[in-house]
């Protein structure tokens, strides 16, 4: 019997259970023809017929598209600027004010800001990039900053230059620090991207978009919507589970 209660996958299994029992039990108590929460096992029926289209992976694939736009241009920004400002540490008093902004601004008013700036289709594009790139900043600012003094001493008496010692020592060092960071941002660019396009919802493609389009289509048929938000978290729950076992591997 301890065993039993102490095996995680059965307890994993018991809480999806429950948490299916919940929504059922909500769904018979206080919908209404799917007009406001849909039974799971229509949610689920309804997903499988979603999955049965083209359109659906056409959306999924817009969407991780723009996920990897915006996080291959944050990356890249993060890495510069984290790998100069770690390694010239004082330099961190000049950008931590702009960090800390960009951390604590609403992502719906970045959204609509954007909106205005570049249009709906490209504005997710500019909110993942300034929702990740703090995160990814933080990670190669930490992994430079961290490495050893003495091995950076030594390769200095040894007549290595800063640069040279960023790229040769400093970096290396890092990338645990960088893998982390990027695993961790990756999984929030993914769910920060969908809430965008939910936003702007005027593009007609993307996942964030086809629920906003549903909605707009039928706002007292909530079962489109459910469908197309279990996708998401199913999508969701892969990318936490593939970044959880990379960073556990590492560690």
């Amino acid at each position: 019997m301890k065993k039993f209660i102490n095996n995680k996958y059965i307890l994993f299994g018991i809480g999806i259970i429950a948490f299916l029992l919940i929504w059922f039990l909500l769904s018979i108590t206080i919908d209404i023809n799917n007009a406001i929460i849909p039974s799971p096992f229509e949610t689920i029926k309804h997903m499988f017929l979603l999955l049965g289209k083209t359109s659906t992976y056409r959306y999924i694939g817009i969407t991780l598209l723009r996920v990897v736009i915006g996080f291959i241009i944050s990356f890249v920004a993060a890495l510069i600027l984290g790998s100069i400002i770690g390694n010239f540490e004082n330099l961190d008093y000049i950008i931590r004010p702009t960090i800390s902004v960009m951390k604590s601004v609403p992502t719906a008013a970045l959204v609509f800001l954007f909106v205005v700036l570049v249009g709906s289709k490209n504005a997710p594009i500019l909110v993942t990039i300034l929702i990740s790139f703090p995160i990814l900043f933080e990670s190669v600012f930490s992994g430079v900053k961290n490495v050893d003094k003495e091995i950076i001493k030594a390769a200095r008496v040894d007549g290595a230059n800063n640069f040279k010692t960023l790229l040769c020592i400093r970096l290396p060092q890092a990338i645990p620090y960088i893998i982390v960071g990027l695993l961790s941002s990756f999984s929030l660019s993914f769910k920060v991207e969908i809430m965008a396009e939910v936003i702007t919802g005027s593009t007609n493609d993307g996942l964030g978009s086809a629920i906003r389009t549903a909605q707009a289509i039928d706002p007292t048929n909530m079962l489109p919507i459910f469908a197309y938000s279990l996708i998401v978290i199913i999508l969701a729950m892969l990318i936490s589970t593939f970044t959880f076992l990379v960073k556990r591997k590492i560690q």
